[in-house]
């Protein structure tokens, strides 16, 4: 089977990667900095403020994915750097608004990463390691190596990124992140780690790495109420662990076997975005295998819903091998496809 580019990722169609240059230029520039109201002083009222704004940019994410929304959380950001530049701030206002302020680059990080705009991704979250640091919160830095360690792991399944880096962030997350009690956050350090030794081909390596997490995990749901745990936190649960351990089963070439694992996703645990998501993956699964009605079906219910509610690039691209293997089988799916990316790079 030949592999489908995205339009974006065609190197010699030029006219697409000038209008993808473009809305990658508009996203990544600064916002004048009269374009909204900056006091003079930042208290604690203007620290809770941000973190109420990144509060509101999560929750919006999982309903509606991150394209719809990079535009407006990188302009935030923007204005909340020239803020820490231009005013002035007492020490604990300072730090509040500085964790603040690394929360929003972390999560603009997310959305531009959701949005296939991976340059755009690394700047934010340079921006979110320098204001963590000043901020002097390790927890924060943990957040953004899992980020970044995720957007590593995807582009090396197309020869983009690098899995020993994703390692390297993964290790300093579990450096930071000794000693803590029971906790989703261990289960996901090690899933990601496991993703990154499935993208290596290391099966032995891949097979601890997910035995941890699933242990892990049983330990945080014994331990850890959804309450008690980091918003950002929350979504880790069986399916996504799940997932993840399908997504790597694949990379090791296990396509049978990913795709069982993929068809027994609990869905209704999951947001919009994450469940379209994972339905995406099983649809991925299913034409990897050479199920296509099934590909198939499953593929048009996560077009429907891009079509409609969700902007997700990342979620368009997961459908790629199902339209890779409907040629000759559903015209339809493949125009619906095209169309959609076709508004990625027109936007």
């Amino acid at each position: 089977m030949t592999a489908r580019y995205m339009p974006w990722e065609v190197e010699g169609d030029e006219v697409k990667r000038r209008e993808f240059g473009v809305m990658l230029g508009t996203a990544i520039a600064l916002p004048a900095l009269d374009s909204a109201p900056k006091p003079s002083r930042l208290g604690i009222a203007e620290a809770n403020r941000l973190a109420a704004n990144v509060e509101d940019f999560a929750r919006r994410e999982q309903t509606v994915g991150g394209a719809a929304l990079v535009q407006t959380a990188v302009d935030e950001l923007e204005w909340a750097k020239a803020a820490l530049e231009t005013c002035a701030f007492d020490e604990q206002a300072g730090t509040a608004f500085m964790r603040a302020a690394g929360e929003l680059a972390t999560i603009a990080g997310w959305l531009a990463f959701d949005a296939e705009m991976h340059l755009l991704a690394r700047r934010c979250y340079a921006d979110g390691f320098a204001l963590a640091n000043q901020a002097g919160d390790d927890g924060l830095t943990v957040h953004i190596c899992l980020n970044a360690a995720h957007q590593a792991i995807t582009l090396s399944r197309t020869g983009r990124g690098n899995p020993y880096r994703a390692l390297g962030l993964i290790g300093r997350a579990q450096d930071l992140s000794r000693g803590r009690p029971p906790s989703r956050i261990h289960a996901l350090m090690a899933i990601r780690e496991a993703q990154a030794y499935g993208v290596l081909g290391d099966r032995a390596r891949f097979g601890r790495a997910v035995a941890t997490a699933w242990r892990e995990l049983d330990f945080a749901l014994e331990h850890e109420s959804p309450d008690e745990c980091p918003r950002w936190l929350r979504f880790v649960t069986t399916t996504e662990i799940r997932s993840h351990e399908a997504r790597g089963v694949g990379d090791l070439g296990d396509l049978e076997k990913a795709a069982t694992l993929s068809a027994g996703l609990a869905l209704e645990q999951a947001g919009a975005r994450n469940a379209a998501n994972y339905r995406a993956g099983w649809a991925a699964a299913l034409a990897n295998v050479g199920d296509i009605e099934a590909a198939t079906a499953q593929g048009v219910s996560v077009l429907t819903d891009l079509e409609r509610e969700i902007s997700s690039t990342r979620t368009l691209k997961l459908l790629a091998p199902v339209c890779d293997a409907v040629e000759g089988y559903s015209d339809e799916f493949r125009q619906r496809f095209d169309v959609l990316a076709r508004k990625v790079i027109t936007a």
